[in-house]
């Protein structure tokens, strides 16, 4: 009887929790001015840093969650592979950013302990550049109840 009572505790507090962050679509109109600045901002770093060491220096101000180390700095793994990509790939993308499509996630978070974040998510799909193929792609940036919005997940990332 115990076993059944926690195992329908567990599944009300799972659902009760996936109630609270649902995801929905919403118009530019209704995504907040300093979160497109640090999208903005991200891909200008990004297409106009002089090598990866200052994009990772510059981003690092804008970066949260697990894309940071404990110290603050680019996550070593972020650095060699992801911000690498992004980095070589930001050309790719038109600046100011053109959005495409926003979806909002209430009561997320990103990372662990030190770099734990939290707050409400965007994920921003962003046009490529005229004559550039592939489809637009999703920059996650969190926005805390107080301070700034941070970039949480590198470009189509999921």
């Amino acid at each position: 009887m115990q076993k059944r009572i926690f195992v329908f505790i567990a599944a009300f507090i799972m659902l009760g929790g996936s109630l609270f962050s649902q995801t929905k679509d919403i118009s530019e109109s209704k995504l907040p001015d300093d979160v497109k600045e640090v999208l903005n901002e991200y891909i200008k770093i990004l297409q106009n840093a002089t090598d990866l060491d200052d994009a990772a220096s510059k981003v690092k101000k804008i970066f949260a969650g697990h894309l940071l180390n404990s110290e603050g700095e680019v996550d070593k793994d972020v650095y060699y592979y992801s911000l690498k990509k992004d980095f070589n790939n930001a050309k790719f993308y038109q600046y100011p950013v053109d959005i495409t499509r926003i979806s909002r996630t209430m009561n997320s978070y990103d990372g662990f302990q030190e770099t734990l974040f939290e707050g409400t998510r965007y994920k921003i799909w962003i046009a490529k550049k005229d004559g550039v193929a592939g489809v637009p792609a999703p920059v996650p940036i969190i926005k805390p109840s107080k301070g700034s919005p941070k970039v949480v997940s590198v470009i189509g990332s999921l």
